[in-house]
């Protein structure tokens, strides 16, 4: 029993803790949202001592893809934004201000919903994960590029929220079919264990198996 608790506390220590200060970034709020199939992204994201806002051209995301969609289908809501869907805007981080900036980099947001039975437009909500990375440059006039020497900040993100779907129904034969409106990813914040809270987790376990062993012994 000890020689576990050990183990683990050497676990949680060694492994867990520096886990929490590295990267990546984590979003705790904001949103992105997607208006219509043919329009591009727009975002503000942000998380401690960082934000993160701009805009781009239309990416993929699969609320299109069962167009139309019918009552009890599984409704994909991801998402893969990458290059000029991205675009360009501006990052803050730690107090200092970045503007007219070329984005690149990769976000992917996963989640799902069923579209349930509805005679009217409906508004479906389901929980999503995002990560990412992202990668910016300053905007110099001309197609956008970001790469190489160019690069001034890049960062790994990560994030989690709710994901809200607007569907606009239509009538065919009576039969209520639905389309896309609007996609929106609302950001939350998570519980994330701080290093003093895995800390005195450890201590507390060491404790435990010191108290075990003393037992055992007056027992013997």
């Amino acid at each position: 029993m000890p020689r576990i608790l050990s183990v683990l506390c050497a676990f949680l220590m060694l492994t867990l803790a520096p886990s929490v200060k590295a990267d990546p970034l984590v979003v705790t709020g904001g949103s992105l949202s997607i208006e219509g199939i043919f329009d591009g992204p727009s975002y503000v994201v942000f998380g401690d001592n960082f934000s993160i806002g701009g805009g781009g051209e239309p990416g993929s995301f699969g609320a299109t893809s069962c167009f139309p969609c019918v009552s009890g289908q599984v409704l994909s809501l991801n998402a893969f934004i990458a290059g000029s869907s991205l675009g360009g805007g501006g990052v803050t981080i730690d107090g200092m201000s970045l503007t007219n900036l070329v984005f690149a980099g990769t976000w992917e947001f996963d989640a799902s919903a069923v579209i349930p039975a509805a005679t009217t437009n409906i508004t479906i909500t389901a929980p999503f994960t995002f990560a990412g990375n992202l990668i910016a440059c300053p905007f110099k006039g001309g197609p956008p590029d970001c790469g190489g020497d160019a690069v001034i900040f890049s960062t790994e993100l990560v994030g989690q929220g709710i994901a809200t779907v607007e569907l606009n129904m239509f009538l065919v034969n009576g039969r209520p079919l639905f389309f896309f409106d609007r996609l929106t990813y609302t950001f939350q914040s998570a519980e994330i264990p701080e290093p003093m809270t895995i800390t005195l987790l450890a201590a507390g376990l060491l404790g435990l198996g010191a108290k075990w062993k003393f037992a055992k012994k007056r027992r013997l």
